[in-house]
């Protein structure tokens, strides 16, 4: 039988270590990295195609712009929800927002870009130009 060291704080340490785990998990209200919206590109028949899942917003909430090589998609959400009663009043708020700008590869068209929205995923197509060939050079 071996015999442990007695130490009144371990058990403080453990409870520590599950509260540090509890707050990390944010009960499941904050999204997580894995959770987060991320913005798919690909080329597909000359175009380049970028595509955002964004489920909880509408069609008239989402903009979508392109300025100097950038592609920037924001959308945002709001709801507000009242009720009045002769004794009490509650109101409701929430609000979700996204955002995301990134850099075009060259040869990317941006003036040609078209989007759609359907069921909840946005998706931004642009065409692609000619790209310049890549010459080889000899190394002696």
């Amino acid at each position: 039988m071996q015999l442990i060291r007695y130490d009144p704080m371990r058990d403080l340490r453990g409870m520590e270590r599950n509260l540090d785990k509890f707050w990390e998990d944010a009960w499941g209200l904050l999204p997580t990295s894995i959770e987060a919206v991320a913005m798919d590109m690909y080329e597909e028949n000359g175009k380049l195609i970028a595509q955002v899942n964004l489920p909880n917003f509408k069609k008239d909430e989402v903009k979508v712009t392109t300025d100097r090589g950038v592609l920037e998609v924001t959308a945002e959400h709001k709801e507000k929800e009242e009720e009045k009663g002769k004794r009490r009043y509650l109101l409701r708020e929430s609000s979700n927002e996204y955002w995301r700008r990134v850099a075009l590869p060259e040869g990317v068209n941006a003036d040609k870009a078209q989007a759609s929205f359907k069921d909840g995923m946005l998706r931004v197509s642009m065409p692609i130009t000619a790209q310049k060939k890549t010459k080889s050079v000899t190394v002696k």
